[in-house]
Order: C-alpha cells, then sequence, then structure tokens
C-alpha cells in the first residue's frame, strides 16, 4: 500500500486529529478573553470599593455597652503600679428591629446594591449592676457601630426622662468604632432601666448585629429578594418572597465565643465580630460571573460546533478544507468578547441573544456555501442556536449547572455514536458530495 493510499484510507482519522487540535488550539483565546473577564471583574471591584467609602461599606451594629472604669494593679518585674482600666459590660436585654431599603448605585456602567437603614434599639440595663461596677463619676456608654461614615441620623439616647446626645467614640478609637453617650454624675440619680435610641445608617454589601446582650433578639426586614444570611448564627425564622424578606433571630450571651466584660483597649472590634450574624445583599449569578462561566463551557461547545461540522462532512460525503474550521472556531471565540462587551451595557440575556443571534446570522449562510447546499447551512444554524440556548441555561443555571453539562456532553457524546454508526470510516470521502 502506497502511501496515497495510506493517507485515502486514513482520511478520517486525520481530520478527527486536526478537529480535535484546533479545539485545543482554541483555549489560547478562550484564556485570552478569560483574563479580560478577570480584569473587569477588578474594575468591578474597585468600583464597588469606592460606592462603599462614599456611601457606607458593610455595617455591623451591637447593642448598648458600658463603659466602666476599674482599679487594677500594673506589675513588672521590680515595681507595682495602681491604675485605671477602660472596662466594657454588656447589658441585659437588647431587641433590633431594623427596616432595610435597597437600591443601586453606579459607577460608570458598574452598579453596586447598597441599603439606607432605619434602625431602632430598645434594652434594658440594670442600675444596681452598674452601680456595682463603678460607685460614682460620669457613666458612659458605647454602641458599637461597623462603619460611622453610614450614620445619616441619629436620636438621642433615651433612658427614661433622660437624653444623651450621641458623640463619637473617643476611647479605644482606635481599634473600636461606633457611637458614644455619656451620663454626667449629676445625672445619675434619674437613671432608669429602660433605653431607646433611633438611628438611620446607610451602607453596602451586608448588615451585621453582634449579640451584645444577655439576651439579644432581632428582627429585620428587607425590600432584597436574593438574602444570603451570613456569620455566626443563621435566623431561627425567615421568609423570603419575590416582595423581599423577614428574617428573626435570638441570643443568649453563652452563645457568643467571649464573656460579658473585657478590656476594651485590648480588645479590638474584629474580635467582637466573631460572633456577628445578619444577611448579604447577594448578587445571583452577576454578568461577569456567568461570562466566566461562558468561557469554561466555551471549550465544550466550540468542540461540539466543530465536531457538528465533521459530522456534516461524514453525511453529505462532501470533505470540508481546515480553513473553515478556523474561521468558525475565530467567529466562536469572538462570540464571548462580544458576550462581554454588551453585557456591561444590556442585561446578560439580552447581550446573551444578541450576541448568539449575529453568531448564527455570520456562520448560516457561510456554512451553507462551503456545504454546497443552503439547506444543509440553516440545518447547521438550527444546530447551533439550539446549541447556544443550551448553553444559556447552563450559565443561569445557579445550582444545576455542572449536572446538566455533564448530560449535555453525554448526550452530544451518544448523538454523534448513533449518526456515525453506519458510516465507513476507511471510505470516507472517496465519493463525491450529494
Amino acid at each position: 500500500m502506497n502511501t496515497a493510499n495510506l493517507f485515502t484510507r486514513n482520511r478520517a482519522t486525520l481530520k478527527l486529529i486536526f478537529v480535535a487540535a484546533l479545539s485545543l488550539g482554541m483555549f489560547i483565546p478562550l484564556l485570552m478573553v478569560h483574563a479580560i473577564i478577570l480584569d473587569r471583574q477588578q474594575m468591578q471591584m474597585s468600583a464597588e470599593n469606592t460606592i462603599a467609602a462614599r456611601w457606607g461599606g458593610g455595617q455591623t451594629i451591637g447593642g448598648l455597652v458600658a463603659l466602666t472604669r476599674s482599679s487594677v494593679v500594673l506589675t513588672d518585674n521590680r515595681s507595682m503600679e495602681k491604675g485605671k482600666h477602660w472596662l466594657a459590660n454588656v447589658l441585659p436585654d437588647l431587641d433590633i428591629s431594623v427596616t432595610m431599603t435597597t437600591s443601586q448605585r453606579y459607577l460608570g456602567i458598574y452598579e453596586e446594591p447598597v441599603h439606607t437603614s432605619k434602625v431602632k434599639i430598645e434594652g434594658r440595663l440594670d442600675r444596681r449592676s452598674l452601680d456595682k461596677l463603678q460607685a460614682d463619676g460620669d457613666l458612659v456608654f458605647w454602641l458599637p457601630l461597623g462603619d460611622v461614615r453610614g450614620v445619616r441620623r441619629v436620636s438621642a439616647l433615651t433612658i427614661g426622662s433622660l437624653e444623651l446626645p450621641a458623640r463619637p467614640l473617643s476611647i479605644g478609637s482606635d481599634i473600636n468604632t461606633g457611637l458614644q453617650f455619656t451620663l454626667l454624675e449629676k445625672d445619675r440619680s434619674r437613671l432608669q432601666d429602660n433605653y431607646s435610641l433611633e438611628l438611620e445608617i446607610s451602607g453596602s454589601q451586608s448588615m451585621q448585629f453582634l449579640p451584645l446582650a444577655d439576651t439579644t433578639r432581632v428582627k429585620l426586614e428587607s425590600d432584597w429578594p436574593h438574602p444570603e444570611f451570613i456569620g455566626k448564627f443563621l435566623p431561627l425564622d425567615r421568609q423570603i418572597e419575590d416582595a423581599g424578606v423577614q428574617a428573626s433571630w435570638q441570643l443568649l450571651g453563652l452563645n457568643r465565643p467571649y464573656g460579658d466584660q473585657w478590656a476594651i483597649l485590648e480588645t479590638p472590634m474584629e474580635f467582637l465580630k466573631t460572633a456577628a450574624f445578619g444577611m448579604r445583599l447577594d448578587t445571583p449569578v452577576d454578568r461577569f460571573q456567568r461570562n466566566e462561566r461562558s468561557v469554561k463551557y466555551g471549550f465544550l461547545f466550540i468542540t461540539l460546533t466543530f465536531f457538528t461540522l465533521f459530522l456534516f462532512e461524514v453525511m453529505t460525503k462532501c470533505p470540508l478544507h481546515p480553513v473553515p474550521y478556523i474561521l468558525t472556531g475565530a467567529a466562536l471565540a469572538v462570540f464571548y468578547l462580544v458576550l462581554l462587551a454588551l453585557s456591561e451595557y444590556l442585561s446578560f440575556g439580552l447581550a446573551f441573544f444578541v450576541a448568539a443571534g449575529l453568531l448564527v446570522l455570520i456562520v448560516t449562510p457561510y456554512t451553507g456555501v462551503v456545504l454546497g447546499a443552503r439547506r444543509r447551512g440553516y440545518l447547521a444554524g438550527l444546530m447551533m442556536t439550539v446549541t447556544y440556548a443550551l448553553l444559556y441555561v447552563l450559565v443561569s443555571s445557579e445550582h444545576l449547572s455542572l449536572l446538566l453539562g455533564s448530560l449535555t456532553l453525554l448526550a452530544a457524546i451518544a448523538s454523534l455514536m448513533y449518526l456515525t454508526r453506519n458510516v465507513d470510516w476507511y471510505n470516507y470521502g472517496q465519493k463525491d458530495g450529494i
């Protein structure tokens, strides 16, 4: 058998090797598109950080904490010195009610969900315990807040007939943040057990709470329909609807990883946040996640398209030159770049529809010409339409994408096996096309 005959009899094998090599080569443009997506994601994150810096970042709200000065003995190897130390003391009961209203803020073409929340804080303090902790002098109360920049309005702290104005935290402010309320010594006789406070804060990304009481109860209402409950504790009750979410928590002091009293100058707020819980403004499968998923499935769908062309070769006995494969592959790779660019200005669904429509409009007539019959081009276009409709389902699904992707691959392989079951691969391409 001479070389020409050997080449002819193994033409199908050589074409399959070429198709496989070209499919692997498509990793290069797909990786380039993926790098562009990562770069755009970084720009999105930068825009989100800028918006958070101007509007307010992730918020954390704690209950009212009493700051008392306690006498301690400081010792070293050679001397003993008596001094004062600030201690933070949790109070008996805490109720927090939050009504959150969300909106979108934009920086260029990038957007970030933000919220404005009306917060009502009520609780109970124990006068006798406070007198034991600090018998005389001013009493200082601390309201921990994650980002004071987001405070839009704050009422006075009401304790019975007393109204204490809010001030920036001055004690341990290098490691803690929040508001400070001072009860003067001359007013201590008017101190009652119940207190209340209202404030309006803005923030982004999340809203969390600190269980800084013996018993902490939190109720949250929001118009955000895609909550992600985060932190140390899940809500006891929750109701999620298209109109928003309602959730409630109830925690005891023993649920915290720290006690009822600590040295404020030695305990940063980041440590207190280890017991935080709350809700994040989740964005389900955003445009960059969907673009990234599309590229990850790109190799599969480009390979399926190449094997579809090869299947047309086999079924029509009309061999194709490698150039149509390369040009079709180039169009398929550019689809992902066009999809990314359009999705920054349009909704992902509309961007996908436009990009896929342009791809089908380009490939369909071209395939009809190279395959020698217009109807073959229409059939190839129909198959491509079905293929990319399936791709949209895969990238839009939050939980079923892996299952659907693996089943799609299995179905595609089974279809190829079925359609080529009677092909004489050794005589492939030796007859004229029909």
